[in-house]
């Protein structure tokens, strides 16, 4: 789960992004898997943290990502995908995806994560609202 959805479902703003975001996370298992880089910048986006913890304190949003242990490939990616260039955020996204390949990254970020591949040459799975 990236920031965009996230804050798009807290927010409380009816726009398409909004019902997006909602129908993308009512329709699919929780809880939902993200990383430490996207709630921080999800939490500055929503003027603080409380919303987001609400969400891991209901079990819907769970963060199992370390950083530290995949520090090289983190590395790499953003070394690799500079000219974008990649923030910390997404380049966690995109190990999260290579360590569980049947996962899809809710995002709508669609020109990067179009354009990201995984470790072994393959498109990320991702969903993104259509494009208008």
């Amino acid at each position: 789960m990236d920031a965009g959805p996230l804050v798009a479902l807290l927010t409380g703003q009816a726009t398409d992004w909004q019902a997006w975001a909602v129908n993308q996370l009512t329709s699919r298992p929780v809880p939902l898997f993200t990383c430490d880089a996207v709630l921080a910048e999800a939490a500055h986006l929503l003027g603080g943290p409380a919303p987001l913890l609400r969400m891991m304190n209901d079990h819907l949003l769970v963060t199992q990502f370390d950083s530290q242990v995949n520090a090289v490939r983190l590395e790499r990616l953003v070394r690799k995908y500079a000219d974008l260039p990649m923030d910390f955020a997404d380049a966690c996204l995109l190990v999260m995806a290579e360590q569980h390949p049947e996962a899809e990254i809710l995002t709508f970020d669609r020109r990067d994560f179009g354009v990201y591949r995984l470790s072994n040459g393959r498109p990320v799975r991702f969903a993104a609202p259509p494009v208008r």
